[in-house]
């Protein structure tokens, strides 16, 4: 059996696949379930011209996105790609053209899979797409190969350090890292069994910690098993994942305190950007946990563009149009307020747990600036940062415990 259908029936439902075109191009094509969903599946075949995309294989893959959208099913990329094929020439630009269109036009959720080095308009391909998984050791993207760069611009360089999946993984490109291909295929038969809206019966949540912290926060409102964390490699200081709790789907956006304070940075805005696009992509409700001292100050954070990304973040969760929750966890100083979600930025409920502290700065800060004694800092953190003071203000609807938490959240969600 060659290697392309190996892997499309590996990740598959067994005895599900139907195939369209096998033999037409470097690209296959079937339909199939996987975790019962069913999808439209395109295939690289790498022992064809190293998988090079020419203009059939553009043609078989405009076929299968336009199937995945006329039968609403999502569709799910198998890749690996030397990138264009030199001897279709022009054509192979047209072939790359009309995949990019056809896939910016498909409203279904699109997965990419990467098997391998993915080059030029291979790479381009996983930018369209929803989620994308990849190998730690095999997989790499770029979008010119490490040869042509020796040629091109005389500099020695490999595939690994140009685009190797860990340093993509790093920097937002890769959504699941993998080290293997079965745990590959795990992660992506869970993100389809996480796709189907019905679930027989909701799975009760995992034990929460003692402090209540995020994570034991999480812990403590999701469903038992259901959670799927994207880009655990990127801006370690927040938190994305996909969930259920009781049963309906949600995707949860979390500051992190236990890397660098959980600090709004360039990178972690980003990634909240990133999230909240996705999952208006999927139609998700949105809950935010907000522990966080804000955005990072300083001539460096400015430098790198904390501004920008941050106003990036707060344009996606203002165009999320499904529902969105927020709850303060623990510090939401300054802009994060606005930043994680409030109601002035269209959330639909705002919760608190009592620790929480909601102001525009921390007290000591303030009492530097309000040349503030000592004997009044418990008076300003009552009077400006208390979940009390928030309710009391109309910022906060109700202050909750952990444990409470999650059957308020099922409330508004359903």
């Amino acid at each position: 059996m060659k290697e392309v259908f190996r892997r499309m029936e590996a990740l598959v439902d067994e005895g599900s696949i139907h195939y369209i075109e096998k033999n037409r191009s470097a690209v296959a094509v079937a339909a199939a379930k996987i975790a019962q969903k069913p999808v439209v599946l395109a295939a690289f075949d790498p022992t064809k011209k190293g998988g090079a995309l020419g203009y059939f294989e553009g043609a078989s893959l405009v076929r299968a996105i336009n199937l995945a959208g006329e039968g609403r099913a999502p569709l799910v990329l198998l890749c690996q790609s030397a990138g264009a094929d030199m001897s279709s020439g022009q054509l192979s630009l047209s072939g790359a053209g009309s995949v990019f269109r056809a896939l910016k036009a498909l409203d279904m959720p699109r997965v990419y899979l990467s098997y391998g080095p993915c080059i030029g308009a291979a790479a381009y391909m996983a930018g369209f797409c929803d989620v994308v998984l990849a190998l730690e050791d095999a997989s790499a993207f770029c979008l010119t190969g490490p040869k042509i760069v020796a040629r091109a611009i005389y500099e020695e360089t490999s595939l690994s350090a140009m685009g190797g999946a860990k340093v993509v993984a790093e920097r937002g490109g890769v959504h699941l890292l993998s080290e293997t291909e079965e745990a590959m295929i795990a992660h992506c038969r869970a993100l389809m069994a996480f796709l189907r809206q019905k679930q027989v019966a909701a799975l009760p949540p995992r034990k929460a910690w003692a402090e209540g912290e995020t994570e034991d926060v999480i812990r403590a409102v999701v469903d038992e098993g259901s959670a799927i964390y994207l880009w655990p490699r990127w801006a370690q200081n927040a938190t994305a994942l996909l969930a259920r709790i009781d049963g309906m789907r949600v995707g949860l956006f979390a500051n992190n305190p236990r890397v660098a304070a959980g600090v709004l940075d360039k990178e972690a805005a980003l990634k909240a950007a990133a999230f909240y696009k996705l999952c208006r992509r999927l139609q998700l409700p949105v809950i935010s946990l907000a522990d966080t001292p804000g955005f990072l100050p300083g001539g460096a954070s400015e430098g790198e563009g904390v501004m920008g990304a941050g106003a990036a973040m707060m344009e996606a969760y203002l165009d999320h149009d499904a529902k969105k929750i927020t709850v303060a966890v623990g510090n939401v100083l300054g802009g994060a307020y606005m930043a994680m979600g409030c109601r002035e930025m269209g959330a639909d409920a705002y919760f608190a747990l009592e620790r929480a502290k909601i102001g525009v700065m921390g007290a000591e800060l303030a009492a530097d600036i309000l040349h503030l004694e000592k004997e009044n800092l418990a008076s300003y953190r009552a009077m400006h940062l208390s979940a009390e003071a928030a309710k009391k203000s109309g910022l906060v609807d109700e202050i909750l415990s952990v444990e409470s938490l999650r059957r308020k959240l099922s409330e508004v969600l359903r």
